[in-house]
C-alpha cells in the first residue's frame, strides 16, 4: 500500500488556522469575562416589569436620568409584553416622582388627538379608544390599553394639578408596505380650517379629496409623477395658508386649537415626503434604496419629539417609547437593512444633535428566552450574551459611566443585537446610554374586542 504523505505547508496552514481560531475565542472570552466584572458593580437590579406600589428599585434611576427633558425607551421588537409593561410602570414612576408631564409612543400623530381627548376627560372607553386610535396594530395591546386608562384616572384626580398627556409621535401611513399617506392629518386640518374659513377650506378640499379619496383604496404605484407633484402642492398649500394665517385663526379659536392643526398640515407634508420617497417594490426584501424612505421617517418622528417636548413647555419632560432602531443615536446595519445601500439615519441620532445631554437612550435587551417561549441562542459576540452571564433576570446597567480597560473596548465594537425576528449590529455604548435587560419576552396581551 502506498502512503501519500500530505505537504508539510498544508499541515501548517491548519495548525495556523486553529490557532488563531482559539486565540480568538479566548480573546472574546476574556473581553466578555472582563466587561462582565465591569458591569456586575454598576447593574441596578429591578424586582419586576408589572405594576406595583412599591417602586424602591426604580429609584436609583434617578441618578441615571439626573435632569435629562426625554428619556427614549427602546423595545428590541414590536409586540412584547415585558418592555411595555415596563414602560407602563416607568411612566408612572416618572410622573409620580421625577415630574414627567407626558408620553410619546411610535404611532401615529394624527390619530393620537382622540387618544389626548379621552385620558382628558373626554366619552369613549379605553379599549376602544385604544383600539381605534393607536396605528400599526398596536392598539389590541392590553398594556396599552392599561397605559391609556391610568392617565385618565390619573388627570381625573383634582389633586393633580398639572395634567398628562399622550403623543403619537409617528406619520400616518398605510396601504401598501405601510408607506401610503392616509387622509387623517389632511382631514383634521382641513375640519380645523373650515371652522373659520369655509371657502378656503373648500378649495383646499376641491383639489385634495380626489387624492384622498384614492389614498384610502389606490396601490400608490398608481400615482404618476404628476399626480404627486399636484398633492405635494395641494398640501403645501394646506400648510402656508393655516401659518400666514396664525394670528387670525389663534383668535377665533385658541393657540393649542391652532397649534395642532399646524401640527397637522406638518406632519401631511412628512408623509408625502416619505411616499415620494417610496422605492419600486423589490423581490429581494427592503430595496436597497430603501433608506431615503427610512431616514426621512426617522427625521419626522425626531422632528414631532422636539415639537411635543416645546408644546410641554420649560418644565415638561416627555417619555418617548419606540423600536430600538429609532430610538438608538447610531444608523440602523445589518439583519433585514444589510442590502441598503448605506445606512439610514436614526431618529435618535437627531434627537442627540438637537438635546444633548437633555435626551437619555435606554435600549432593551432580551435574553434566550425569546417571544413564544422558544429558546433564541445568543451568539457569545452578542450584545445580549455578557447581560446574560451576570445570572439577573431583570436590570438596568449604565452604559456611560465606563472608566479605562476593557469595558469601553467591548462598548465601542460593533455587536450584534437582536431586533425582532433579526439583528442588527450596534456598538452598545454609541447607541444608548443605558440597557434594560429582561431575561426573555412573551407575547403582548391582546384586548378581546367584546371588552369594555
Amino acid at each position: 500500500m502506498i502512503r501519500i504523505r500530505q505537504p508539510r505547508f498544508r499541515r501548517q496552514s491548519l495548525a495556523l488556522l486553529i490557532a488563531t481560531a482559539c486565540s480568538a475565542q479566548v480573546a472574546v472570552k476574556q473581553s466578555i469575562q472582563s466587561f462582565s466584572q465591569w458591569a456586575s458593580n454598576r447593574v441596578v437590579p429591578l424586582d419586576t416589569v408589572e405594576a406595583s406600589h412599591d417602586v424602591s428599585d426604580l429609584r436609583p434611576l434617578r441618578a441615571l436620568i439626573a435632569s435629562a427633558k426625554v428619556i427614549a425607551m427602546g423595545e428590541p421588537g414590536h409586540g412584547n409584553h415585558e418592555p411595555l409593561s415596563f414602560r407602563n410602570r416607568l411612566f408612572t414612576f416618572l410622573v409620580a416622582e421625577m415630574g414627567f408631564t407626558a408620553i410619546a409612543i411610535e404611532s401615529g400623530l394624527s390619530e393620537s388627538g382622540r387618544v389626548q381627548e379621552f385620558v382628558a376627560g373626554g366619552p369613549g372607553i379605553a379599549s376602544q379608544i385604544t383600539r381605534d386610535n393607536l396605528t400599526y396594530g398596536f392598539g389590541s395591546f392590553q398594556e396599552n390599553v392599561a397605559l391609556v386608562q391610568w392617565i385618565r384616572d390619573y388627570n381625573a384626580d383634582p389633586s393633580h394639578h398639572r395634567k398628562i398627556h399622550f403623543y403619537g409621535i409617528d406619520i400616518s401611513l398605510g396601504g401598501p408596505r405601510t408607506a401610503t399617506p392616509t387622509p387623517v392629518a389632511v382631514e383634521t386640518a382641513l375640519s380645523y380650517i373650515a371652522r373659520i374659513d369655509a371657502e378656503a377650506a373648500g378649495r383646499l378640499r376641491e383639489r385634495l379629496q380626489p387624492f384622498l379619496d384614492r389614498l384610502r383604496v389606490t396601490n400608490p404605484e398608481s400615482f404618476s409623477e404628476a399626480d404627486r407633484d399636484l398633492l405635494t402642492a395641494a398640501i403645501g398649500d394646506l400648510a402656508a395658508l393655516l401659518e400666514a394665517q396664525r394670528q387670525t385663526f389663534v383668535a377665533r379659536t385658541s393657540n393649542g386649537e391652532y397649534e395642532w392643526a399646524l401640527r397637522n398640515a406638518i406632519s401631511a407634508q412628512q408623509a408625502d415626503r416619505v411616499f415620494r420617497l417610496m422605492p419600486p417594490p423589490s423581490a429581494g426584501g427592503v430595496p436597497p434604496t430603501a433608506w431615503r424612505q427610512m431616514t426621512a421617517r426617522d427625521e419626522a418622528l425626531a422632528e414631532n419629539v422636539r415639537w411635543i417636548l416645546e408644546r410641554e413647555g420649560p418644565s415638561g419632560r416627555v417619555l418617548v417609547f419606540a423600536h430600538n432602531t429609532h430610538v438608538q443615536s447610531a444608523p440602523t446595519e445589518g439583519g433585514v437593512w444589510g442590502d441598503l445601500e448605506r445606512p439610514p439615519d436614526s431618529m435618535g441620532q437627531h434627537l442627540r444633535s438637537a438635546l444633548g445631554k437633555d435626551l437619555f437612550i435606554l435600549g432593551t435587551a432580551a435574553g434566550s428566552g425569546a417571544s413564544g417561549g422558544q429558546a433564541a441562542e445568543t451568539e457569545p459576540e452578542a450584545v445580549e450574551a455578557p447581560l446574560e452571564g451576570l445570572n439577573l433576570p431583570l436590570f438596568v446597567l449604565d452604559l456611560r459611566s465606563a472608566p479605562g480597560g476593557e469595558a469601553p473596548e467591548w462598548l465601542a465594537a460593533r455587536r450584534k443585537l437582536r431586533a425582532g425576528f433579526t439583528f442588527e449590529f450596534v456598538s452598545p455604548g454609541q447607541a444608548f446610554d443605558a440597557l434594560l435587560f429582561v431575561r426573555g419576552l412573551t407575547p403582548a396581551r391582546i384586548e378581546s374586542k367584546g371588552r369594555p
